[in-house]
């Protein structure tokens, strides 16, 4: 029956689907047998020449679950199939008729069925369970949809800008799904070259922690060979050590750390350790100091330097200063040479850190040009970029025309400079004031992304003034109104350079987390991933004194958006928002009410699409608000039917008796709220919380001995998760992984886990 009979690879995969552990039967689908045939549209959708994404049943142990499958089509990527897939089912299945909430299947490779899926669609599916009958409906009539549907011919465009500008969003939110629809656009759209496709991707990958999949990547080889920028180079850097020498920290085996770095690390990754680039995350500085140590000859000037470099966290220089301990050499002395020179030959040996921070002080000559370039172009970093410009406008006229001559000088300097001449900013202060003074700026765009990686946000508090402060939102509202565009496509990296800070939110930055949060407002679409960054901002905000002014403000705000976007869809993010605002004080509490009303209308409007997770959490907000009395005047005649729906909840979290469960996240509240109607739904549960941002002993005993572990990769980016992972024994129930940082989707995942 298969119209692509060439595809083996297809009837491969459903002969597995449609094996024994399956009750419907292939042979009987196929040969339209009167009970199974109608599934057989279902399957020529995935088989025949132009293939298209598919949703197939498996039938066992008295119920049936469904997987969506992606196309398979060649020139289409799986990832942007599944979104699309994942909105149709929303529409058509959603929580009416069954448990799906929009997230990825977590699969179980032990069942044969399971393990068929995640082989063939690498991972990228949905699993819907519910009504058998419903369900199937529902799936009939967007079958029929879809037939009837005329294939459309092109998306209406996006602007380049505009979608990477979604796509860093995407990954500062940690919404995998949205990230890879963005690239996926730019893939099809042919905006960017393949090797700069492939840049994106590594970030992706290393923004969500995805450090084995990163390396994984067929074209890892040749991403270690091609000229990269820093940024890819640090995401490559901190994958080698998460997934290499990270178990040797967490053991405090630093001599075996040594022995692999230099037996195994080393000889595979050597391409990796060409330059540091002035970064300081702590694994990169890690990875350095073992070079130094492993490295023949060893490096004692390294070692030193990376010792000298101020405000590592106290772990991790003790980490340092054990491997440190291992070379005991002293640094040589250079003797009368003098700096030029001694730069020189330390960028011939290929040591273009040290030789770039020599280089500072050494006097204006066509040879620092030359070296700076030499270093601006293998350190891809802005603070030699800028000393480069800087020295060569300390030349002559003559001295000027003479480096010229030389052609890779001047194409260089020119790719520097850009059509319009600018001054290379060190902080956000510059860019801004850059802006400013050229509205057009071609390069701004770029420089913040880099910026964002690049500036310390040290350099910043020096500056963060009452004066300062003032300034810097003056610069932005005048940039807004000139150069709107721009200032709305680097909005990412502004929220990731402020949000990556370790100590965000810090009350010096009130001011400008505001104007930000303002900025996000303007600019939205409403997708969920800026409506979920708002919602971070807005508790940055309310961690401050802040005033009745500037918190109603923050709720006009939120109530524009609800007004704008509101739908079934978003009452996850609404819910979150008013959880938030539960937890910090309110300066004047009818506003915060005004919005819990207005989410409330929209929920009795679309009852239907509730589920009992929100029903659950929206009243224990509205316990927690003291207006219970209120429930029949904002949600009608439903709210004689949530009493048997939160009975019908606690009945299922029963099953948590005598049992551990460990949550894992960085959004406090949301997991103490959780925690919360856990404990009141089943009272012999025991719940532990975690937000270490790495592993210790308490973790590891908590991994290795709760009944569930319960792990927010939307709200999870550091050491820690891989910690989780290393130390979860594959003989325990997997780890349930949740995509979103509120509490309705960690109470989701738990309940469909306990419904089985």
């Amino acid at each position: 029956m298969m119209k692509n009979p060439n595809n083996a690879h297809v009837r491969q995969f459903l002969e597995r689907f449609f094996g024994a552990s399956n009750k419907f039967n292939l042979r009987e689908i196929e040969g339209d047998e009167a009970k199974h045939a109608k599934i057989l549209p279902w399957l020529e959708l995935l088989t025949q020449v132009e293939p298209q994404s598919t949703v197939l049943p498996y039938w066992h142990g008295g119920i049936v679950d469904w997987y969506a499958i992606p196309t398979q089509d060649q020139n289409a990527s799986s990832e942007r199939q599944l979104c699309r897939l994942s909105e149709e089912l929303m529409g058509f299945v959603g929580c009416t008729y069954s448990t799906f909430r929009g997230e990825r299947a977590q699969l179980n490779l032990v069942d044969p069925v399971e393990l068929a899926v995640y082989e063939f669609t690498e991972g990228a599916t949905i699993k819907i369970s519910g009504k058998a009958t419903d369900i199937w409906e529902a799936l009939e009539q967007m079958r029929r949809v879809g037939e009837r549907r005329v294939k459309r011919i092109a998306d209406i465009p996006q602007p380049t800008g505009r979608v990477l500008r979604d796509f860093y969003m995407a990954l500062q939110a940690s919404d995998r799904i949205a990230a890879e629809s963005s690239l996926q656009y730019l893939v099809d759209q042919h905006r960017l070259d393949t090797l700069n496709l492939l840049f994106l991707r590594v970030q992706l990958l290393a923004e969500l922690g995805q450090w084995n999949e990163l390396l994984a990547l067929k074209e890892f080889a040749n991403l270690l060979q091609v000229r990269r920028p820093f940024a890819v180079t640090q995401a490559l850097q901190l994958a080698v050590y998460r997934t290499q020498l990270q178990h040797f920290e967490d053991n405090n085996a630093p001599e075996s750390a040594i022995a692999y770095f230099q037996e195994v690390v080393f000889p595979q990754y050597s391409n990796l350790f060409t330059a540091r680039a002035g970064s300081t995350i702590p694994e990169v500085l890690k990875l350095f100091m073992l070079l130094a140590v492993a490295e023949e000859p060893t490096n004692p000037a390294l070692r030193d330097e990376l010792l000298t470099i101020p405000q590592i966290e106290s772990s991790d220089r003790i980490y340092l200063e054990k491997l440190a301990a291992f070379l005991a050499d002293m640094t040589p002395e250079l003797g009368n040479v003098r700096e030029l020179q001694q730069a020189e030959l330390l960028c011939k040996s290929g040591d273009f850190d040290r030789g770039f921070l020599l280089l500072g002080n050494a006097p204006s000559s066509l040879e620092k040009v030359r070296l700076l370039l030499e270093c601006a172009y293998e350190l891809q970093i802005l603070a030699a970029e800028k000393a480069a410009l800087q020295a060569f406008d300390e030349l002559t006229v003559e001295e000027q025309r003479v480096f010229l001559k030389v052609r890779w000088n001047q194409n260089f300097l020119t790719q520097l400079q850009g059509i319009q001449a600018f001054s290379i900013p060190v902080n956000w202060f510059e860019w801004l004031s850059e802006l400013e003074k050229q509205p057009t700026w071609e390069r701004a765009i770029q420089i913040a992304r880099q910026g964002a990686t690049e500036w310390d946000i040290n350099s910043l508090l020096i500056q963060a003034n009452a004066r300062s402060i003032t300034e810097f939102n003056d610069l932005l509202n005048k940039v807004a109104s000139t150069s709107e565009l721009i200032l709305h496509e680097s909005l990412p990296y502004l929220l990731q350079f402020f949000q990556k800070d370790e100590q965000f939110p810090r009350s010096e930055f009130f001011t400008l987390y505001y104007s930000l949060l303002e900025l996000l407002v303007i600019s939205t679409q409403g997708s969920d991933v800026d409506l979920v960054l708002f919602n971070d901002l807005a508790q940055a905000l309310l961690t401050t004194d802040i005033d009745t002014a500037t918190y109603t403000e923050i709720l006009n705000h939120a109530l524009e958006l609800w007004s704008r976007f509101f739908s079934p869809k978003k009452v996850d993010w609404a819910i979150d928002l008013i959880d938030i605002l539960v937890w910090y004080p309110s300066p004047i509490p009818e506003k915060r009410q005004q919005f819990l009303f207005a989410v409330a209308e929209t929920m009795r409007r679309f009852q239907e699409r509730i589920d009992e997770a929100q029903w659950e959490l929206f009243r224990n907000l509205v316990k927690d608000l003291q207006l219970t009395a209120s429930l029949p005047d904002l949600l009608g005649e439903k709210a004689t039917l949530i009493e048997s729906s939160i009975q019908v909840e606690a009945n299922i979290f029963h099953k948590l008796k005598g049992k551990s469960i460990l949550i894992y996240t960085l959004t406090e509240t949301a997991a103490i709220r959780v925690k919360g109607i856990l404990e009141t739904a089943c009272q012999e549960v025991t719940v532990h919380l975690s937000h270490d941002k790495g592993g210790n002993d308490r973790l590891r005993q908590w991994v290795r001995n709760s009944d569930i572990v319960v792990m927010v990769t939307a709200s999870a980016k550091h050491a820690a998760t891989g910690f989780i992972e290393a130390h979860r024994s594959s003989q325990l129930a997997p780890i349930l992984l949740v995509n979103s940082k509120g509490s309705a989707g960690m109470l989701r995942v738990i309940r469909e886990y306990l419904a089985g």
